[in-house]
């Protein structure tokens, strides 16, 4: 009896002692809970791109669901040859390729495959902005407007200090309400109808280096106020080590960002890494089924994410870009360019980004049918996250910025993808006039990884872009790792991408009458373009220098059309609208057209005859730099003139008249 009066007294003692010990533990844990998920914003220690040390990262779904804790250090050490590895995801993406988009047969080009079909809803674009939150934009933007008064009444003083700073009239942008109301800049056919009832939640991600602070937030704003809650997984602000030079966006952004909720988060990267691995980071830390990727100085009109969404929703390996509208840089005024008919994307022989025109079958689809485009701008896209990561996410051999936007685009649709452009989805973009950041070592980021496109994207095609550009020989380091992901996607070749995808790509090929430099042998001097395409707003005058016989600057095509073309930029003509003796030449856009770019060339003369003035090209009396003038033919060596490759037979190139 004493026996079993002392053990229940002891299970007495230990009951209460138990009650004790769960409680302090349920307490800690709800504490944890509390400091992990309202501590805003997330700051993430980048190295060289890529995370280091252990990092929680919170899934803001109200799933309960947390991710572990992830030594990225490891992480990275262990799969340094899996350029597609998701840091999210612990399956290997090389087991299956292209999983989602197996629908597609490899022998033939078909451009859409439905995935499912879903009941029809209207989304709401009911997000409220609370109190503190409201306080504290306030506060910015009379801190804002306090600061340009202060800057004196000098407006022209003002305008150019903000273009010197940011590329664009960015202390006008700063007296403007950072939740500004644009209106809705769709197309009227696009405001009708419904949406899938389950299309997937996107993380909008902005990469930054020294943006201003107030066109920043509005970015950020523009899409928290039209983009339907249900529908915005996070938005991921990631900062590329701006410097100390541009406070603004430090604490005051953080602050402001812990008030809009767990949704918006910031990251900072340690030092420099580029756009290229800014972008990658934050992917690997969003949520969202779809990848959105904006530029920083964005505004986002009503609507904008539904039609992007749908065309993933049906096809996965569809990536989809918003149609782009210009926000004036000098008013900030975001014009409604909704009857306009869009444009597509491009590229020239520098392998740079352009604009170019829709064909005759894409505008008989009607002005808000969704468009295939070669390319893309870069600045704006979306694609779902599986595919981001199964397609080999970016090159980030790439330094910094540049070429990666093509890159992508020729990856896309070579590899079996689909790259479209939705013209109810409306985004407004502000320009720069200039580019004020500035590339950490120095050194021409653009060219290098252009060249690394070429070697392996390209096919033989990358002789033309050596012969238009220039740069054999030059670094563009180590492609084979990006070799190997196009030999594991069975990707196509360029050609096909050529012929199917862009075939207004003018090609300097035996297509052609001649191509090369065009040298005057008394002289030793070639037509040059002396690097006036390189300025869209400068001089277009066409000149002369030493020739080099190395391209670039002096390589040109004369074409079938009988124009003589540059093709460095943009794909500029020979143009002259002035008949009178020693009138000078100008690059002109092409215009197939004939008319003052239209141009005969006699081989055995020699004489290269401008058309429509019956003048010839002429050398006499010139030296490098100069610029190239049309005078009377008369058979003397300064107007002689040699193509370093021929291809026609014939001794005649001229247009024929009926």
């Amino acid at each position: 009896n004493e026996y079993k009066s002392y053990l229940s007294m002891t299970i007495r003692v230990n009951g209460r002692l138990i009650k004790k010990i769960v409680f302090v533990v349920i307490s800690l844990s709800a504490a944890l809970f509390l400091i992990t998920h309202f501590t805003s914003p997330i700051r993430i220690q980048i190295s060289n791109g890529e995370p280091t040390g252990e990092v929680i990262v919170v899934d803001e779904d109200n799933s309960g669901r947390e991710w572990e804790k992830k030594d990225y250090n490891n992480n990275n050490n262990n799969n340094n040859n899996n350029i597609n590895n998701n840091p999210r995801d612990n399956r290997n993406p090389h087991d299956t390729i292209n999983k989602i988009n197996e629908a597609h047969d490899r022998n033939k080009f078909q451009p859409e495959i439905p995935r499912r079909i879903s009941d029809s809803r209207s989304y709401e674009y009911n997000w409220i902005e609370n109190p503190k939150l409201r306080d504290a934009r306030l506060a910015i933007e009379r801190q804002f407007q306090q600061k340009v008064r202060d800057l004196g009444s000098d407006k022209e003083k003002v305008k150019d200090l903000g273009y010197s700073e940011h590329g664009y009239n960015s202390h006008l942008a700063e007296t403007i309400a950072i939740n500004r109301d644009i209106g809705d800049k769709r197309h009227p056919q696009c405001k009708s109808g419904g949406w899938p009832a389950d299309l997937p939640k996107a993380s909008v991600i902005f990469c930054f280096h020294n943006e201003n602070l107030v066109v920043l937030l509005r970015s950020i704003y523009s899409v928290l106020m039209r983009t339907p809650p249900d529908l915005l997984a996070d938005i991921i602000v990631v900062d590329d080590c701006s410097t100390s030079e541009h406070p603004d966006i430090k604490q005051p952004l953080d602050d402001i960002v812990a008030l809009m909720g767990p949704k918006v988060k910031v990251l900072r990267l340690d030092q420099r890494s580029g756009l290229i691995k800014a972008r990658m980071a934050g992917a690997a830390y969003s949520t969202g089924e779809v990848l959105v990727f904006f530029d920083a100085h964005i505004e986002c009109s009503y609507g904008w994410y539904e039609p992007m969404s749908e065309r993933m929703y049906h096809n996965p390996s569809t990536v989809v870009c918003p149609c782009i509208d210009i926000i004036k840089h000098d008013t900030m005024e975001y014009p409604n360019n909704a009857q306009q008919e869009i444009q597509k994307g491009g590229f020239h022989w520098g392998l740079i980004y352009k604009w170019i025109p829709l064909n005759a079958t894409q505008r008989a689809a009607g002005i808000t049918a969704p468009q295939a485009t070669a390319t893309m701008a870069g600045g704006l896209f979306g694609m779902t996250r599986d595919y981001f990561y199964q397609l080999g996410t970016y090159d980030d051999e790439m330094k910094i910025w540049g070429g990666e936007n093509l890159e992508i685009s020729f990856r896309i649709w070579m590899c079996g993808g689909r790259l479209e452009i939705v013209p109810c989805s409306r985004v407004g973009h502000l320009f720069r006039v200039k580019n004020p950041v500035s590339f950490p070592d120095g050194s021409d980021t653009v060219s290098r990884n252009t060249r690394r496109l070429a070697e392996v994207w390209l096919d033989e095609y990358k002789e033309y872009y050596y012969d238009i550009q220039g740069g054999r020989g030059r670094d563009f380091g180590d492609v084979s790792a990006r070799k190997r992901l196009r030999d594991r996607l069975q990707c196509r070749n360029f050609k096909w991408f050529v012929n199917n995808i862009y075939p207004e790509l003018v090609v300097p090929d035996d297509s052609n009458y001649a191509l090369g430099s065009i040298r005057n042998p008394k002289s030793n001097l070639c037509l040059d373009d002396l690097q006036r395409l390189e300025d869209d707003k400068g001089d277009k005058k066409v000149g002369v220098y030493w020739c080099h016989n190395q391209g670039g600057s002096q390589f040109f095509i004369f074409s079938k059309d009988f124009e003589i073309v540059a093709l460095r930029k943009n794909d500029y003509c020979l143009d002259n609208s002035n008949y009178s003796p020693g009138a000078e030449l100008e690059w002109y856009p092409c215009h197939k057209m004939g008319g003052n770019q239209q141009w005969s060339y006699n081989t055995v003369n020699k004489e290269l005859v401008h058309e429509p003035s019956k003048n010839c090209l002429d050398a006499r009396g010139l030296e490098a730099k100069d610029n190239v003038h049309l005078n009377p033919c008369d058979g003397s060596d300064g107007q002689k003139w040699e193509f370093s490759k021929i291809y026609s037979k014939e001794t005649l190139w001229r247009k024929h008249r009926n």
